[in-house]
């Protein structure tokens, strides 16, 4: 948890131009942004901050080459311009990590369909990727990762992406953004949005869940940056709300070191 840990009651004396619910990256982000300018801004974490998806991501900070198949362009310049910018400001949690991308004999388009992607992404980051990628022929790529399976390798594609510290970078924004004033809180459950005559939400009510404790707090902006609990709050302004989001889950599995410094690019049969 974060020191200096200021009561509810203390807390709702305060009205707040912005209020956050949820203490992971997106909210984060928020309350960074905002604080930065010039809002006076509270956020609200029912758990520990960063206790949910931020601190259980691939922790990888890429420029969605997986997207060049679907035709996702857009998407792929935005992240790799994200990537670039991440890397600047924060270079002690977001480093570099080269990618070896292995083809095999019969892999559709083969090295000439993968080189000519490679290009495509090197171009939408404008060539400011950390390197340019470099097609490798089949006895170099052994000479790399000498434990991937000979039979069939015709070589493969080393380029970057970057790797981060997921929790520590959502925690380095929630820092941030308290030390220029703004309020945030772990362990404080909204348990209900508050409404004026005419509908509008002007504020919420918080539960500390260490002491009990249970205040209102007051704003004109109630942000939802609950996660995958989006629509657990969407819910407590209608009980009819439809959902928002279609949760799905990933598997991260964990082994000791299986390459020499690559992360591995591997296509399932």
């Amino acid at each position: 948890m974060l020191p200096h840990r200021p009561s509810l009651k203390q807390l709702a004396s305060t009205p707040y131009d912005v209020i956050i619910i949820g203490g992971g990256i997106n909210g984060a982000g928020i309350v960074r942004d905002a604080t930065l300018r010039g809002f006076q801004v509270a956020l609200f974490e029912q758990a520990d901050f960063a206790s949910g998806s931020s601190s259980r991501s691939s922790k990888l900070v890429h420029g969605g080459i997986r997207y060049l198949e679907q035709g996702h362009l857009p998407l792929v310049f935005e992240a790799s311009r994200e990537r670039q910018i991440l890397m600047r400001i924060a270079p002690h949690l977001v480093r570099p990590l080269p990618f070896l991308f292995p083809v095999y004999r019969g892999a559709p388009g083969g090295k000439f369909f993968l080189n000519a992607g490679m290009w495509l992404y090197d171009l939408l980051s404008l060539f400011r990727n950390i390197r340019l990628h470099k097609m490798l022929g089949r006895e170099e790529t052994l000479r790399l990762e000498p434990d991937l399976r000979p039979d069939g390798l015709t070589g493969a594609a080393l380029y970057y992406d970057a790797q981060m510290d997921d929790a520590r970078l959502c925690l380095a924004n929630l820092l941030e953004a308290r030390a220029h004033g703004a309020v945030v809180r772990n362990y404080a459950q909204v348990t209900e949005l508050i409404k004026d005559d005419h509908g509008q939400i002007t504020g919420l009510r918080v539960r500390d869940r260490i002491s009990g404790e249970q205040e209102t707090i007051t704003g004109p902006v109630v942000v939802n940056a609950a996660g995958a609990w989006v629509d657990d709050v969407f819910r407590m302004e209608s009980s009819n709300a439809p959902p928002r989001v279609r949760r799905t889950r990933g598997s991260h599995l964990i082994f000791p070191s299986l390459t020499r410094g690559h992360a591995l690019v591997i296509r399932s049969p």
